[in-house]
């Protein structure tokens, strides 16, 4: 293929290559634009149950993780209250070893409970504010003094109960290492002679998570239940819209035939006007002109007289044919009536009797609409139109295929061709039939391409989808 070839391309991409993208957008019929709009609805309707649904969901998980840890503090404060502070005596206080086992006796019944479900406690730590642990259950820990960590020492100032997760990089917890991941619970309590000590217990943050787990599932029914009916809340609004889209496709529809029919009506008053009218006139100048010109006698004194009023008449008469031409265009009834076969068959005729050869080879599966029937008349006819003009072509082909979700129309010459150049010339010279029809096929959805090279002739292809 040559540069100009490429060249003309080019050039045509202005109209059909825009076409040729149109025509990739999906045409629809009123169902289905209806199903479209409704599972657009749909599909958003579900997105949003979606980030609704996440983020509800990572909101009660924070939610239950906040409730798991309020209720290891309100079972350290429970233990605090009720068991330890209780018994927690001067002789506890000075290691008194009679108080101390008393004391362990007591915590290993009522907080270490033989039964894991009834208390998850791992360890119980009380401090005094000189960072003494002046009770463990581990005996090893008893009396040794350790830095006070930043977050007890916070939890004690601010007498106020806390948790965090357990350093057991730190030299008091090394008796807990080997237990898993624990969480630590803090508590302020106040013993004999208004001292402050703070209770330390630890707990498997495994069971803490399972509880929140228990709270997460307890709540997500809820959740779910609360999703479920907001879906089902947007049926009817899903029905609303699916009934207005339709009614707007109805709407648009009716509005389109009315264009049609008022389209056709102006062309059917404009026909009979020129008929009526200007080609009347002409026809009847032409006559008086050609009687005229018969009345002159051979011996007349103005012999160009005689042949001025014939080119007269034979011009009334050219314009007479070209009107008739129009009103043909004008006014497409009769090539409904008779079919497109028939239409395309009688553009060819002309071409024929200048000796083209052309060939026509039409298969439709159906019937076309009526809008595309005229854009494939419109398409045989401004192509044949350039191959009479243009192309000085022996031969030309017409062929209409039907793959029953679209037509494809090609028109052939084996003429002169075209370029880039030819092309800007026609149109710089007023020549929008081919900008006409492309914008006309743009408009149904379809493309519209040309392909030419100097010396062997051109190639019009146009493609429309049926409905």
């Amino acid at each position: 293929m040559s540069a100009r070839a490429s060249s003309l391309r080019r050039i045509m991409s202005t109209r059909p290559a825009a076409l040729e993208v149109a025509a990739e957008r999906p045409r629809w019929d009123r169902a289905s634009s209806g199903r479209v709009a409704l599972a657009q609805f749909a599909l958003s309707g579900i997105a949003l149950l979606i980030v609704v649904g996440t983020i509800g969901a990572v909101a009660l998980r924070h939610v239950a993780r906040d409730e798991a840890k309020r209720d290891a503090r309100t079972l350290t404060e429970t233990v605090a209250r009720g068991i330890v502070r209780p018994h927690m005596s001067a002789a506890v206080l000075a290691g008194d070893p009679a108080a101390l086992k008393r004391l362990d006796r007591l915590v290993a019944a009522r907080v270490f409970s033989p039964r894991p479900q009834e208390s998850s406690i791992v360890r119980i730590k009380v401090w005094d504010p000189d960072g003494r642990i002046v009770y463990s259950d581990e005996p090893r820990l008893l009396g040794k003094r350790f830095i006070l960590p930043e977050d007890l020492r916070e939890a004690m100032d601010n007498r106020r109960a806390s948790a965090d997760v357990s350093d057991l990089a730190r030299p008091e917890n090394r008796y807990e290492r080997g237990k898993g991941r624990l969480v630590e619970v803090y508590e302020p309590m106040r013993v004999a002679g208004d001292e402050l000590l703070l209770l330390e217990a630890y707990f498997p943050a495994k069971d803490i998570s399972d509880a929140g787990a228990r709270i997460v599932k307890s709540f997500l029914l809820v959740l779910l239940a609360v999703l479920c009916g907001l879906a089902l809340a947007q049926l009817p609004l899903a029905w609303f819209l699916e009934r207005r889209v339709r009614a707007d496709e109805q709407e648009r529809e009716r509005l389109t035939r009315a264009g049609e029919d008022a389209l056709e009506g102006e062309r059917r008053r404009i026909a009979a006007e020129l008929h009526d009218g200007v080609v009347q006139d002409l026809a009847g100048v032409a006559y008086e002109l050609q009687a005229a010109a018969d009345r002159q006698p051979p011996d007349t004194a103005d012999p160009d007289l005689g042949a001025a009023l014939r080119r007269g008449a034979g011009v009334c008469r050219g314009s007479m044919r070209a009107l008739r031409a129009l009103l043909v265009d004008l006014y497409p009834s009769e090539r409904r009536e008779q079919g497109l076969d028939a239409s395309v068959e009688a553009l060819a005729r002309p071409l024929r009797e200048r000796g083209v050869d052309v060939a026509v080879d039409m298969r439709l599966d159906a019937p076309l609409t009526s809008t595309a029937t005229e854009l494939v008349y419109r398409a045989v006819q401004e192509a044949l139109r350039n191959v009479d003009r243009h192309a000085a072509a022996r031969t030309a082909s017409v062929a209409l295929r039907d793959d029953g979700s679209a037509v494809t129309l090609v028109v052939e010459d084996d003429g002169r061709g075209m370029t880039g150049d030819n092309l800007r010339e026609q149109h710089a010279a007023g020549h929008m039939g081919l900008a006409l029809l492309a914008d006309g096929v743009a408009a149904r959805g379809g493309s519209l391409s040309i392909e030419s090279e100097p010396g062997t002739g051109t190639r019009v292809r146009v493609s429309l989808p049926r409905g």
